[in-house]
């Protein structure tokens, strides 16, 4: 039996994951849109500004998510090396 083995998923880690793959397909998604259909009434520096503001939005939601169960878990996997 390996010592990995033992080690049991950490309860939420599976729903970051999924909240993960969502908010970056949704980044994806909110960006094709974007583009296609409400892009061409704004200018250049204004574009670019929505997709920055979004792309900061989606790592601001991951960033306090992926901290806060990092915070939590971390001291305990410290000690499992």
């Amino acid at each position: 039996m390996n010592e990995n083995d033992n080690l049991e998923i950490p309860s939420g880690l599976t729903s970051r994951v999924v909240v993960s793959i969502i908010v970056f397909f949704g980044l994806l998604i909110f960006a094709i849109i974007y583009v296609a259909f409400f892009a061409s009434s704004f200018s250049l520096f204004q574009q670019i500004a929505i997709i920055l503001i979004a792309l900061l939005v989606a790592i601001a939601i991951l960033a306090v998510m992926w901290t806060s169960w990092g915070i939590k878990y971390g001291k305990e996997w410290k000690g499992c090396k």
